[in-house]
């Protein structure tokens, strides 16, 4: 253990075990090792201490110390939990044959162990095992089928491999019922967007529980900030927080207008965490910035650093999505805190966040009461988008589509698609003869598979599904721009997606949805003043484009039209995003110095 500490008198082990369990659980992580040290130095064979220190560890981000704690606590006799917890240290470092060994042999001791099934689906998925991750999966429902974090699991792996069997375990209204009546929750929310059984209160519902689950001692504690300070005469200093600072959609989106804030009146620190990084986009990234902090250490130290920044707002770019650090958050290391771009909801507590950044269509007032934040409105559009790219030339031909066809896309990941959709989908092209479907890539052959037997089913021929092969950003934007027309997905839109088809000339159709993922796209066309290309509803989409299919003329005037939105467009314009944040962040801290909480709506 690195922790060095002068030994004190001798106390019992109980006693020092006591005080080290309150020292983790108020945070202090630190504190924690030190108390634990002391013990293991009087009773080197104390396994539960051995087993804290490796959890301890584990939260500050020491995968190694953890397993070697983990060791210790097992030839210490420890049995089944720390096994597992040895598992989850060993699949942190991904070492995943090491990993596996201990995930079994945690279930060979307890076959109960419902984590342990889960977690080892985990890593199973993690190695593209996916049949047997779900059979992991379906094993912990067995022992548990009110395991929020498992049904979440499951139905996500199902939604990527586009198993919709609607006989198969689990199903969504098995998570929407044990999220309903849940005290606890380790499940992030994010699935929830994607589900059309999952209204907004839903999604609200499930993001209080994990918020209060996930952070509850946190969220009354003292915060780590200061108080406001007042900004006459000074820059203002902003902080964006992010693990994808790096080759990732968020940076496509943000990075342009970050670099783009007036230096004169703002000060701009990007503190980067998650998954090491160090290609072009990240060089972007910290060339974006007046500072650009590789954060180290658990959260509490992470936190600390931010909080000696003094910042004015700070911007959290992940929310619930991969390899967030809410726990960062939590500590509310600034006087602001606002939530952007990467989770597009609510985060279940204004404790933990001030406000949600969106814009007048994306989040009416409407729907304001589904949020526990705040809402800041930007003037045009919520979603930033960067400046131009270049981009290669391609052909038709080159890129496997039929020449003469005409060519619906939608690049979304597969976890947005659904039943519903599909049906929606394949009466468009059941309605545009010739026509095909041009897809993203799936994670594997199983969701090819499974996509085009659907399609079959639906009397539209597998061979019209199509699927675009995984390539570098600019020849993916190149490509785009031989599609007719895109398809939005629903409940949960294209966001990324959305704005590199309007980019690159490919009218996107929409219709408006009941929440804030459900919004995006009209949003974004809005912005564009392109409403013809929103639909009243699923049905009208479904009919405007079999419409289009078969109107050569009203696509090419409705593809001239966009063309002729883009020179100048707001909507791609970096510098007036820019512009438009910071008068937004100046209303945060304003209403910080005078103690509001309040919508904020930018004429």
């Amino acid at each position: 253990m690195p922790v060095h500490a002068a030994v004190s008198a001798m106390q019992p082990p109980l006693q020092l075990y006591a005080r080290a369990v309150a020292a983790y659980r108020q945070g202090n992580s630190r504190a924690a090792l030190v108390v634990l040290q002391q013990l293991l130095r009087q009773h080197p064979g104390h396994a539960d201490a051995w087993n804290l220190a490796g959890v301890i560890h584990g939260t500050r981000q020491e995968p190694a110390l953890a397993a070697d704690c983990y060791r210790r606590a097992i030839a210490a006799g420890a049995g089944a939990g720390a096994w597992m917890n040895l598992g989850l240290a060993e699949q942190r470092r991904q070492a995943h044959d090491a990993a596996e060994t201990a995930y079994r042999t945690a279930l060979r001791l307890d076959p109960a162990m419902t984590a342990a099934w889960r977690q080892l689906g985990t890593l199973l998925e993690e190695q593209a095992r996916r049949g047997e991750a779900l059979a992991c999966y379906r094993r912990a429902l067995r022992l548990d089928p009110d395991d929020l974090r498992c049904l979440g699991d499951a139905l996500m792996l199902r939604r990527y491999l586009a198993d919709w069997d609607p006989a198969a375990v689990p199903q969504p209204e098995a998570l929407l019922a044990a999220s309903a009546g849940a005290t606890r929750s380790d499940l992030a929310p994010l699935l929830l967007l994607a589900l059309p059984q999952a209204d907004a209160r839903a999604q609200q519902v499930a993001a209080r529980t994990f918020a209060a689950t996930q952070w509850h001692a946190l969220l009354s504690a003292t915060p780590l900030s200061a108080p406001p300070m007042p900004a006459d005469g000074r820059r203002l200093r902003i902080g964006y927080l992010s693990s994808d600072f790096r080759e990732h959609a968020v940076s496509f989106l943000a990075l342009d207008a970050i670099a783009a804030h007036d230096r004169d009146r703002c000060e701009v620190v990007l503190y980067a965490h998650g998954p090491p990084a160090e290609d072009a986009w990240r060089g972007r990234a910290r060339a974006a910035a007046d500072r650009f902090v590789e954060l180290q250490g658990d959260d509490v130290l992470a936190a600390q650093a931010i909080a000696g920044d003094r910042l004015d707002v700070l911007v959290d770019l992940n929310g619930y999505t991969a390899h967030s650090r809410m726990g960062i958050v939590a500590r509310r290391p600034a006087p602001v805190i606002a939530s952007w771009l990467g989770y597009i909801g609510t985060l279940g507590d204004r404790r933990l966040v001030d406000y949600v950044i969106g814009d007048a269509v994306a989040i009416p007032a409407s729907l304001s009461q589904f949020f526990s934040e705040a809402v800041a409105r930007l003037p045009l559009c919520f979603q930033p988008n960067g400046g131009p790219e270049p981009v290669p030339a391609t052909t038709r031909e080159r890129e496997g589509l039929p020449p003469g066809a005409m060519v619906f896309c939608s690049f979304n990941q597969a976890y947005k698609l659904h039943p519903a959709l599909w049906d929606d989908w394949c009466s468009i092209l059941a309605g545009v003869p010739g026509s095909v479907l041009w897809l993203a890539p799936p994670r594997d052959d199983i969701a090819r598979g499974n996509l085009r037997r659907e399609a079959q089913a639906r009397g539209v021929s597998p061979d019209r599904i199509l699927f675009a092969p995984q390539v570098p950003r600019p020849q993916h934007l190149s490509r785009l721009a031989l599609a007719d027309l895109a398809l939005d997905t629903w409940p949960y839109n294209s966001g990324t997606t959305a704005s590199d088809a309007l980019r690159m000339g490919v009218p996107l159709l929409t219709f408006p949805g009941t929440t804030f993922a459900g919004r995006m796209a009209t949003s974004l066309l809005t912005a564009l003043d392109l409403q013809e290309c929103i639909a009243a509803d699923r049905q009208a989409l479904v009919g405007e484009a079999i419409r289009l299919g078969n109107d050569a003329a009203a696509r090419a005037a409705l593809r001239e039209r966009l063309h002729g939105k883009l020179p100048g467009a707001r909507l791609f314009d970096p510098a007036a995003m820019a512009a438009d944040l910071e008068r937004l962040f100046r209303a945060m801290h304003a209403n910080a110095l005078t103690g509001r909480h309040e919508d904020i709506d930018l004429a």
